[in-house]
């Protein structure tokens, strides 16, 4: 069984942490933490802080446990000073926050079970791996979530490896982050990385950009130009959106990667390379391989070492994380006086699906901010942004919530089945999870055994169908 060490009063939490399979071990103030953090031997699996405590504040033991250990920390906000220190407590390593008959008690269960997943995760790497993990995830790429665990295993696994990658993931899923934490903590670190983003460069020039090209070769070329890859050379290269080059100029990457060989448009004269090559793309090269679009051969010199990132709405206990962060730089760039990012606006953003991941986040946090005149980000200034985005996305006649025909709006609400018809397979879960849930009186970790899913996947699922514990 998990044990949570819970620093200060109880209050209202106790039955939270109770409900979700957990024991806790309770200490009154920081002082006592600290020296349990540090004789307990990796046994603690989260660190709960409440509001107030004896002896030393939140922020400093947030700050001093970094120094012990990477046990992940949730601290818990009643107050607006709270509220305010939450920007330095995230610098200096808090992994999220939770406010009492505010937040949501889904998210938090969620942020539980990630926490204790981060901090198993981080036991299982040898100490030099265990070096480059931060309280917020792998060097600067955030997420402690289970499916940004899966990546950081796989990024460890190759650093000291010289293999050509391939990164597979939509749009805004940090495919160029995740390239530069490779390039910088690999061996060609000291040479340089160069990005190359093959469709925002015409087709007629990406060659010349790529391998360079002679005086007097085309109009306009007047001078010798060295491309990407010598200058590259030593270092690293990063094709972003590789599946958008043209059929001749996947010849010539894979020449380069079968022999090192590259000419400049107009030359003869043929120059060797040692470039490591990372490629990306958000599209499905195995079905444009059976278009006749991509070139099978260099597929499969390309996906030696594949690793597909995750969607936002897929590690959706990250936000808080991925929130502060940016919170943090826009706050900077704009010279804004806000201070926090309030508990119903955090829901807003924790129940969107985000098409336009990570990116798309930072685009509407941005507007959000800019808009707002109060103290603290509210979910009216999240919906307002989203109702903006959804008003320039949608046709008139589709309104969220609701599907229009002849007849009247009909809410899309799972209602409840009608006598004498098959009920449909959201149907059938929604019945499958409630018998399960009232089964096994509430307890979480049975449920989720029971049903075969995970205990954040049962808090989503309960979340979605309204099902609540009535006795409680």
């Amino acid at each position: 069984m998990d044990t949570i060490l819970y620093v200060g009063d109880f209050h209202d939490i106790k039955e939270l942490v109770y409900e979700s399979g957990r024991k806790i071990d309770p200490v009154q103030n920081g002082m006592i933490a600290l020296n349990a953090v540090s004789e307990s031997h990796n046994r603690y699996q989260a660190v709960i802080i409440e509001n107030d405590l004896p002896l030393m504040d939140p922020s400093n033991l947030i700050k001093q446990i970094k120094h012990y250990t990477k046990i992940p920390m949730i601290t818990v906000v009643r107050t607006d000073k709270r509220r305010n220190e939450l920007l330095h407590d995230f610098q200096a390593g808090l992994s999220g926050w939770f406010e009492p008959n505010k937040s949501s008690i889904v998210n938090f269960n969620m942020l539980l079970d990630n926490c204790s997943g981060f901090h198993q995760f981080i036991n299982g790497l040898s100490k030099t791996q265990r070096a480059q993990i931060t309280p917020h995830g792998l060097g600067s790429i955030l997420g402690i979530s289970e499916s940004m665990q899966k990546i950081y295993n796989l990024l460890l696994q190759i650093q000291e490896k010289d293999v050509i990658t391939i990164l597979y993931g939509e749009s805004g899923t940090g495919k160029n982050l995740t390239a530069k934490f490779m390039h910088d903590t690999s061996r060609r670190s000291k040479k340089p990385l160069i990005s190359v983003n093959c469709p925002a460069i015409p087709s007629e020039l990406l060659e010349s950009e790529l391998f360079g090209h002679e005086k007097g070769s085309f109009t306009g070329a007047d001078e010798r130009k060295d491309g990407k890859f010598l200058i590259a050379n030593g270092g690293t290269i990063f094709l972003d959106e590789i599946g958008d080059m043209s059929s001749s100029l996947q010849a010539k990457i894979l020449r380069v990667l079968e022999s090192g060989e590259i000419e400049r448009v107009g030359g003869a004269e043929t120059h060797q390379v040692n470039v490591r090559v990372i490629s990306a793309t958000n599209q499905d090269l195995q079905t444009k391989i059976k278009e006749g679009k991509f070139r099978q051969d260099l597929f499969h010199r390309i996906n030696v070492f594949p690793v597909t990132l995750p969607p936002l709405r897929d590690r959706k206990v990250d936000i808080p994380l991925l929130t502060y962060a940016i919170f943090r730089e826009l706050k900077h760039k704009h010279n804004l006086s806000m201070t926090y990012i309030g508990p119903k606006a955090l829901d807003r953003l924790m129940d969107y699906t985000w098409p336009g991941n990570v990116r798309e986040l930072e685009n509407t946090l941005e507007r959000a901010l800019l808009i707002c005149n109060n103290k603290y980000l509210r979910a009216k200034d999240i919906d307002d942004v989203l109702s903006e985005k959804q008003d320039m996305e949608l046709p008139a006649e589709i309104t969220t919530g609701t599907v229009r025909s002849d007849g009247p709006a009909v809410e899309s609400e799972i209602s409840e089945p009608l006598p004498g018809r098959i009920m449909n397979l959201k149907e059938l879960e929604q019945e499958a999870i409630k018998n399960s849930v009232e089964r096994n009186k509430w307890n979480m970790t049975n449920t989720a055994e029971e049903l075969g899913i995970s205990r954040m996947t049962l808090y989503r699922k309960l979340e979605q169908y309204g099902l609540r514990n009535k006795d409680k």
